[in-house]
């Protein structure tokens, strides 16, 4: 399967299928092995196309598939800010 389905990360069709024949074929461990969902973009692009391929490679129905969980994107926090020092100069 040629083309990309996570630009992020750079993942191929070929590269989801290879992960199904090594034996990660739910979501959550699909993620865990490829890092699909886990890019710049936290599967705002690849994650309803990554879960159709899977679908169709594992011969199930794309709605039945457990949803990985998804987390929000993280940025740094200062010390002084968790300690409450710094309160006034956060966003």
């Amino acid at each position: 399967m040629r083309g990309f389905v996570c630009l992020c990360l750079d993942l191929t069709g070929d590269d989801i299928e290879r992960a199904v024949r090594d034996g990660f074929r739910d979501p959550e461990t699909l993620k865990r092995y490829t890092a699909c969902f886990m890019g710049p973009c936290q599967g705002k692009s690849c994650f309803d196309t990554v879960l159709e391929l899977l679908a169709e490679l594992t011969g199930t129905d794309a709605a039945a598939l457990a949803v990985p969980t998804r987390r929000a994107p993280v940025h740094p926090v200062r010390l002084g800010v968790l300690a409450g020092l710094d309160e006034a100069e956060e966003p």
